[in-house]
């Protein structure tokens, strides 16, 4: 079943809402802020925020909105992520701060921080202040763990050795914790129950951990037109991805000087870059691969645990799920 029309729908309804939100005077201060907005991306948060919402027959703008909210959320952490790495292209294009100077980067995320606020204020409007007591506290949660997520894996990279146990609480905060807020945020402008909605809950928090382990993966097997940023580029940071902790954990002894010596080198060359990743793959491929399974049949079992009201959208989800364990970019 293609859901291209559907999701097509969604990301059109959902660039309108962002442009629309995303314009003002100050001419440089706007065109960074949307800049990575112009490049594309996958809308993934939005298209989960707003099939939930569907899901349990939720009125359309309110989740046009919400899903706006998520993902000018998301694109705020992505312009501080990328000044906090270093990483000098995103999308395929120069990284903000490469192209308008780190104060202007720091000053779009601010902006956009203050922006998915106004959004999501705008999105629950008019409706009882239970409902937007709770829609808010989800979200200024999200913001707050996504935060410690983003500084454990800093951490992370100053330590020789980190648990897995370590790296999926952390990619659970850094990523799954937006998945896990755009299913709840869907369910909740639908009107579920508090059942339906911690279902859609642990459908985001799965999904969102499957999809950053596959982001790992594609980290050292992409194309890197179609990655769009630098290959190896986790190595040459140093993340603690859960490949490089189960070949540390599997590898020989000077396999593992190799990648000790490679990881969190600045200065490794292409060919140094190359050999360490090859090494990394041997031993964690197949085990990275099935554990990001594992997580996607997590989601799937919780979307099960729903009474769909739109078949559509429960479908719609559920390729979402398969999809994040399939995809090449």
């Amino acid at each position: 079943m293609s859901f291209e029309n559907y999701f097509n729908e969604i990301v059109t309804n959902v660039n309108k809402k962002i442009e629309e939100y995303i314009k003002g005077d100050i001419k440089d201060l706007y065109d960074a802020s949307f800049y990575l907005f112009s490049a594309g991306g996958k809308r993934l948060r939005p298209l989960i925020l707003v099939a939930s919402s569907d899901l349990l027959g939720g009125e359309k703008e309110r989740a046009y909105l919400a899903g706006a909210a998520v993902e000018v959320l998301h694109t705020f952490t992505l312009i501080h992520d990328d000044i906090m790495d270093q990483d000098t292209t995103r999308r395929g294009m120069p990284t903000v701060h490469v192209k308008w100077g780190l104060p202007m980067a720091i000053l779009a995320g601010d902006l956009l921080h203050a922006k998915a606020f106004q959004l999501l204020n705008d999105a629950f409007k008019g409706m009882d202040s239970e409902r937007i007591t709770k829609a808010f506290s989800i979200f200024t949660s999200s913001i707050i763990i996504i935060s410690e997520g983003q500084a454990l894996d800093m951490q992370f990279e100053n330590r020789k050795y980190v648990s897995e146990e370590e790296y999926l609480d952390m990619i659970r905060r850094k990523t799954a914790m937006l998945f896990s807020t755009s299913s709840s945020l869907g369910g909740l402008i639908a009107g579920g129950s508090e059942k339906d909605i911690e279902a859609l809950s642990q459908y985001g928090l799965n999904l969102g951990i499957s999809f950053q382990i596959v982001d790992d993966i594609l980290g050292l097997t992409a194309d890197e037109k179609e990655l769009g940023k630098p290959l190896y580029s986790d190595i040459r940071e140093g993340k603690r991805t859960i490949l490089v902790i189960k070949a540390l954990k599997e590898a020989s002894e000077e396999e593992r000087k190799i990648i000790d010596k490679t990881l969190g080198n600045r200065n490794a060359t292409k060919e140094e870059l190359s050999t360490c990743a090859e090494i990394i793959k041997k031993y964690s491929l197949e085990y990275a691969y099935n554990l990001a399974d594992q997580y996607r049949n997590k989601a799937l079992e919780a979307l099960q645990s729903i009474s769909w009201k739109n078949d559509e959208a429960g479908k719609a989800l559920k390729y979402l799920a398969e999809f994040t364990v399939k995809r090449r970019k």
